[in-house]
C-alpha cells in the first residue's frame, strides 16, 4: 500500500495541480457528476489528469471517483482509491489556493468507509499522508474549528461562545488538518457530503481522531457508509470524541427561532404569564386594527411576536418543538422537499 500511495503522491503533485493551476474559466459547468452535482471544468481536468497519471504509471486499480464513479484502470486491481479529484473546486477557480485531491486506500473489494485503510490529502499549501500530530500549538482565546452550516435553518450562536468558527471551502483539507491538529475541529451539519469527500482524511486519521457519522438525524458507523458517490450524511470530528459531540449537538439544536427566542428571554417589565396572556390580547387586537387600516402592521406584528416568546420563555416552553408537534405534517414536507432538490 505504501508504494501505491507514493505513487499516487507523484501523480498528483507532478500531474494534476500543475495542470489545475492552469485551466482557463474553470469554473465553467461541464455536466453532472456521479454524486449528481454540477461538474466544473476545473473538476474535470482534475479527474482526467489523475487517471491518465494510472495507466502511464501503470497501476491497476478500482477508482470511486465523484466526478465519474466507478472506474476500473487496468485488467487486475491491486487497490480501491475513493477520489475527490478537486475537493475546493470553486477556490480552485478563483484562483484561491485553497484546494486539494484527497485519496482514500482500500482493498480491491472495498464496499464502505470503514474498508478504507490509508488516505493521502495533497494540496499546493502542504501534504498530509500521515496522522503525525504537528507541534502543539497553544489555544488563544477559543479553539478553532470549521462549520459547515450554510444552507440550513441553524446558527451557530451557541458554538461561537466556545469556539472560534471558519469556513474555507475544501472539506477534505480541513479535515486533514483537523487529524493532525492545526484545527480543533470540523462539523458540517448540511447533509450534503459523500464518502469521497472524507475518505483522503478518514485514511489518515481513523486511528488518532474521532469521526461521528449522521444520516437524517440517525449516527452510523463508517460500516453504514456504501462508497458511492451519491451517498450523502453528516460529520463532526475532532481529536477526541467529546468535543466532535459538543460540535456536532452546538449546532443540530441550535435553530434560528430557538436563537430569537434566547434573545426575547422574559417581558422587561416582569409580567406574570396572566399579564402576559392579557397583553397578547391586547396587541393582537390593534394587530387587527392595524390590518384593517392597512398601515403600521408590521410593527404591530412584531410586538406580537415579542410578547409570543416572552410568554414561551415565562412558561418554559421551546417554540419550534411546539410547532414542529402541532404542524408535523408541514415540517415533513418541507424535509423531503430539501431532500429531493
Amino acid at each position: 500500500m505504501e508504494s501505491v500511495k507514493e505513487e499516487i503522491k507523484r501523480i498528483v503533485t507532478d500531474r494534476v495541480l500543475p495542470r489545475v493551476s492552469r485551466v482557463e474559466r474553470g469554473w465553467e459547468e461541464v455536466g453532472r457528476g456521479a454524486d449528481g452535482t454540477p461538474t466544473m471544468r476545473v473538476d474535470e481536468v482534475a479527474e482526467r489528469e489523475f487517471l491518465k497519471g494510472l495507466e502511464e504509471r501503470g497501476l491497476e486499480a478500482r477508482v470511486i471517483s465523484e466526478e465519474a464513479g466507478e472506474v476500473i484502470v487496468g485488467e487486475s486491481p491491486e487497490v480501491t482509491l475513493v477520489l475527490d479529484p478537486l475537493d475546493g473546486s470553486h477556490n480552485a477557480s478563483k484562483g484561491l489556493p485553497f484546494y486539494c485531491v484527497s485519496v482514500g486506500l482500500a482493498d480491491p473489494e472495498a464496499d464502505s468507509l470503514s474498508d478504507v485503510e490509508d488516505g493521502l490529502v495533497v494540496s499546493e499549501l502542504m501534504t498530509f499522508e500521515s496522522t503525525e500530530p504537528v507541534e502543539e500549538r497553544p489555544v488563544v482565546e477559543r479553539p478553532v474549528v470549521a462549520a459547515y452550516y450554510y444552507g440550513t435553518d441553524r446558527l451557530p450562536t451557541g458554538l461561537q461562545r466556545e469556539f472560534k468558527l471558519r469556513c474555507l471551502g475544501s472539506v477534505a483539507l480541513e479535515l486533514a488538518m483537523t487529524c493532525q491538529g492545526i484545527l480543533d475541529g470540523f462539523v458540517d451539519v448540511r447533509g450534503s457530503l459523500r464518502p469521497t469527500d472524507v475518505a483522503g482524511a478518514f485514511g489518515l486519521g481513523r486511528d488518532s481522531a474521532a469521526f461521528l457519522f449522521f444520516r437524517e438525524g440517525r449516527e452510523l458507523g463508517p460500516e453504514d457508509i456504501p462508497l458511492r458517490p451519491d451517498f450523502r450524511f453528516e460529520l463532526a470530528a475532532a481529536r477526541d470524541e467529546g468535543t466532535a459531540k459538543r460540535l456536532y449537538d452546538g449546532l443540530r439544536e441550535d435553530v434560528g427561532i430557538r436563537h430569537v427566542q434566547e434573545l426575547f428571554g422574559k417581558h422587561p417589565e416582569g409580567l406574570t404569564r396572566h399579564e402576559l396572556c392579557g397583553k397578547l390580547g391586547e396587541e393582537c387586537c390593534e394587530l387587527a386594527h392595524a390590518v384593517g387600516k392597512g398601515e403600521g402592521y408590521e410593527e404591530e406584528l412584531a410586538d406580537v411576536l415579542a410578547l409570543v416568546m416572552n410568554l414561551a420563555n415565562e412558561l418554559e416552553v421551546d417554540v419550534l418543538d411546539a410547532l414542529k408537534r402541532k404542524f408535523r405534517r408541514v415540517f415533513e414536507c418541507r424535509g423531503r422537499r430539501g431532500r429531493s432538490g
